[in-house]
């Protein structure tokens, strides 16, 4: 065995493997969807599992997280073969603002904890399986998780969005299909892959599942509209054999700032929910802020020097763009911090806002 790390792809290969994922061939996301697209759709279940997970926690009185979202595509065929066993399934139809359906796929056992905890137990003394009075405090508990994560979307969408009262089913996959007849088998279909967590009582996996018509929509919908023709960028850069060609060849060019930013105190005083913000604490964010930017070719590129003023296409007193790990956080301005300069942090960036820096 050589010291060689395992690569994320060599991580999921055997994860698969393990469960059975392997059995049958998955369409490769990357055929139907783009790297946006993917990243968009795991933005958007982030925030709506997110509050779904504020919710339920409200009615175990536990504390809940729906985390780590990962999008891939798989068919209804592997998602049965690779959950061979009794699940819960939520039929979750959106009506007003979009018009599609998602499936949550949630493992029975699972289930059993939250309707054990519904109905003011431990969550400990479980039956053997779903019954009429469990699948009822169930389909009440994915009822409010499901309206709290509309109401998150349409804040998200800046629309109202409306969804039908969730419909839950038990299914054991090892003899029942995902769907009676909306799905084939062999369909490709976004699957998103969530990790919740519920104290010290669960510590698994629930599935969103959703066609591809509809994750594209909400994606088209989420994201701001393509600039006309005549107003795309030109190329960063062009190459050619002839350097009289390159001198003139446009390139883009930014002005971040390298100064040092000042941050909140820790323990301040922030609603994150479910969030433990001490299991993250000490994760490194590459934060940066961008003053402006500019276009300049390559010939006005060589002839910079000491003292050269460079025009940025911001105007003397907007607000700076922060970013972390390449995602727009803030808006902010600059100040002067003791013989330093900073950052004001002045605006928090928008759901809307984050989404559109991905592209």
């Amino acid at each position: 065995m050589n010291d060689d790390l395992m690569t994320q792809e060599e991580l999921d290969a055997l994860l698969r493997e393990h469960s059975g994922e392997n059995s049958l061939d998955e369409p490769d996301i990357n055929d139907f969807l783009t790297p946006l697209e993917q990243d968009a759709l795991a933005e958007i279940g982030n925030i709506s599992m997110g509050s779904a997970a504020t919710a339920l926690s409200t009615l175990v009185n536990r504390k809940v997280s729906i985390t780590v979202p990962k999008v891939y595509l798989s068919t209804p065929e592997a998602i049965t073969t690779s959950y061979p066993e009794p699940c819960v399934v939520v039929n979750v139809g959106y009506v007003v603002g979009l018009q599609g359906a998602n499936l949550l796929v949630i493992r029975e056992e699972d289930a059993l904890v939250i309707g054990n905890l519904m109905m003011g137990e431990d969550g400990t003394n479980l039956p053997p399986e779903l019954d009429e009075l469990y699948l009822s405090a169930i389909t009440e508990a994915m009822n409010m998780m499901m309206g709290s994560a509309a109401t998150s979307m349409a804040e998200l969408f800046a629309r109202p969005i409306d969804i039908s009262p969730p419909a839950t089913s038990r299914r054991d996959f090892a003899v029942d299909a995902l769907t009676d007849g909306n799905l084939t088998d062999e369909e490709a279909v976004v699957t998103i892959q969530f990790r919740m967590e519920i104290e010290d009582l669960v510590d698994s996996t629930i599935l969103q599942v959703t066609r591809i018509d509809f994750a594209k929509e909400m994606v088209k919908s989420l994201m701001p509209p393509e600039p006309k023709a005549e107003e795309k960028a030109e190329p960063v850069a062009a190459v050619s054999a002839d350097w009289d060609d390159l001198r003139q060849s446009p390139v883009h060019a930014e002005a971040p700032s390298p100064l040092p930013l000042t941050s909140a105190p820790a323990g301040a005083g922030y609603d994150l929910g479910n969030i433990n913000i001490d299991l993250i604490r000490d994760i490194p964010v590459q934060v940066r802020a961008v003053l402006g930017r500019t276009r300049m070719t390559i010939d006005n590129i060589l002839r910079l020097g000491p003292g050269h003023i460079m025009e940025l296409e911001s105007l003397h007193g907007e607000p700076i763009e922060l970013f972390a790990n390449e995602r727009l956080i803030a808006h902010g301005e600059v100040v002067v911090v003791g013989e330093q300069f900073g950052v004001r942090i002045t605006e928090i960036a928008t759901p809307q806002d984050r989404i559109g820096s991905l592209r």
